[in-house]
């Protein structure tokens, strides 16, 4: 009777995480798809809602690194999940204050401490399985982290670019291998992989691939971009602009500027592009990049 009842009161807790990770994170989509629309961003642009939405995601890391701590049975696995889950906290929690390259750097060095984190739980939990508990969504608030960081890197306009590929391809081949190595070396006879068929293993290795090669365009690209405090302002003067909608992504805003004499594509924000007539001049920054690709970029 006892132990019934022990199984419904978890069973109606895990629902009313659900329930509360559902509804927060419908909200955060909501008001990031509704704040980059052209009908709705007169609305939607106000600091009320960044701070909602940077609320909600802070808070949602922290209810999860309670719910995880709470499971932890051993110190080291307590003091990992508290420290592992409010990185990301703090990393939302300040964005509405903290914008531009401070907030990147910030989210960049978050990114890195989490997967360092992440990797000395797993194993632990290798060695220890008992003591330690690791779940399924708990590599996905990594992966978030690194979806975050691709948006921040795609947003950035290179000028010449091409040749920032040829580290992103060499970072990423090495990163594969000694993922995979570790992988294989390590983890490969894990409960899920021994009751599953060998397909599940190629697949797991294939996903760590692709996230090697995900991880080396964030990380290159971010450093590039957060680590070249030298950027060099023009006035430009626009000479086009234009809306492109999709209904998978959203709207997104572009201006087309001449520097130097050369015609340059610029993504802008959408309360920019409203606010900017053509003809007008804006002022666009040129970094040299701390890789040394250079590129123009908007910067508030």
């Amino acid at each position: 009777m006892v132990n019934e009842k022990k199984k419904k009161t978890r069973a109606q807790k895990d629902a009313g995480y659900k329930i509360f990770y559902s509804i927060g994170f419908s909200i955060v989509c909501c008001i990031g798809f509704l704040g980059s629309s052209i009908f709705t961003y007169d609305f939607f642009d106000s600091p009320f809602f960044d701070i909602l939405s940077a609320a909600l995601i802070a808070s949602m890391f922290c209810v999860r690194s309670i719910q995880t701590f709470l499971r932890q049975t051993a110190l080291y696995g307590k003091i990992f999940t508290l420290t592992y889950y409010n990185l990301f906290t703090l990393s939302f929690g300040v964005q509405p204050f903290i914008s531009g390259r401070p907030w990147v750097m910030l989210l960049f060095f978050s990114f890195i401490a989490a997967i360092v984190l992440l990797i000395i739980l797993a194993f632990k939990y290798f060695r220890a399985p008992n003591d330690y508990f690791i779940t399924n969504f708990d590599p996905c608030f990594a992966g978030l982290m690194l979806v975050v960081l691709m948006l921040v890197s795609a947003m950035q306009s290179y000028v010449g670019g091409q040749g920032m590929w040829i580290p992103i391809v060499i970072f990423g081949i090495i990163l594969s291998v000694c993922v995979l190595i570790i992988f294989i070396k390590y983890f490969k006879n894990l409960d899920y992989f021994k009751k599953n068929n060998k397909g599940e293993l190629i697949a797991a290795c294939a996903v760590l691939v692709v996230l090697s090669f995900c991880v080396s365009f964030a990380v290159i690209a971010t450093v590039n971009y957060a680590f070249d405090d030298s950027p060099t302002t023009y006035s430009a003067q626009l000479l086009d602009k234009n809306a492109i909608s999709s209904g998978r992504t959203g709207t997104d805003y572009y201006f087309q500027i001449e520097i130097d004499e050369t015609e340059v594509e610029l993504k802008v924000p959408i309360a920019v592009y409203h606010s900017t007539e053509v003809g007008e001049y804006i002022e666009i920054k040129l970094y040299d990049g701390a890789l040394g690709y250079s590129y123009y970029i908007y910067e508030r």
